[in-house]
């Protein structure tokens, strides 16, 4: 290697992935790999193969497909390889950071979302009840609110750690620990008597 941040180029990577797609109808590999395709936002849907399609249920369906794609990779001063773009067009590359950024940002939307309509339902509950929930975890939280003031059960964050719960008669904290689950770390997402104390917002 003349450089320690030489450019590799490695094409017709094979990449396994399940899609869930939302189709009310039937599901055919041609729209599969259309939708696959326009998901990942490349602007062709050749490099897309499909191996199977389950019955669609609900209006969803699991589709199991591969990617042929092309990688961009450079190599660190320790001599580490790390991919860092993916090629979506015939001269269109993406940033793998820019595509991370984006994903921890929806995950901290969604995350907060889901801690705003846990919040909703408590203040429901307060409002018939005359008080919060009492409980010291969220499993119990979400057992007295759902189904009645929470039409979903919900219990992860988007990084699939259990949400954290602590509640009086009187008031409540309803919190996520962020995208690595530790406390105390400062991506922490909270919920204090409704209110959106620490976290992301909708910006």
């Amino acid at each position: 290697m003349k450089s320690m941040l030489r450019a590799l180029m490695i094409a017709a990577s094979a990449v396994s992935l399940i899609w869930v797609a939302a189709y009310a109808r039937e599901l055919g590999a041609r729209e599969a790999r259309k939708a696959i395709a326009e998901g990942l936002g490349f602007e062709n849907p050749d490099g897309v193969r499909i191996k199977s399609i389950g019955t669609p249920v609900g209006g969803d369906a699991t589709v199991e497909a591969t990617i042929d794609s092309t990688f961009h990779l450079k190599q660190d001063k320790d001599g580490k390889w790390k991919a860092v773009e993916v090629r979506t067009g015939d001269r269109r590359w993406e940033s793998f950071e820019l595509i991370q950024t984006a994903v921890r940002k929806e995950k901290a939307l969604r995350t907060t979302a889901d801690l705003r309509a846990i919040a909703t339902a408590l203040e429901a509950f307060k409002r018939e009840q005359g008080h919060y929930v009492a409980a010291g975890n969220c499993i119990e939280l979400i057992d007295l609110l759902s189904p009645r003031y929470l039409p979903s059960v919900i219990r992860l964050d988007a990084w699939s750690h259990e949400f954290e719960y602590k509640g009086t008669s009187s008031g409540y904290r309803l919190a996520s620990r962020g995208p690595d689950g530790k406390p105390g770390t400062g991506d922490e997402i909270e919920i204090k008597n409704g209110l959106l104390v620490k976290g992301a917002g909708d910006e």
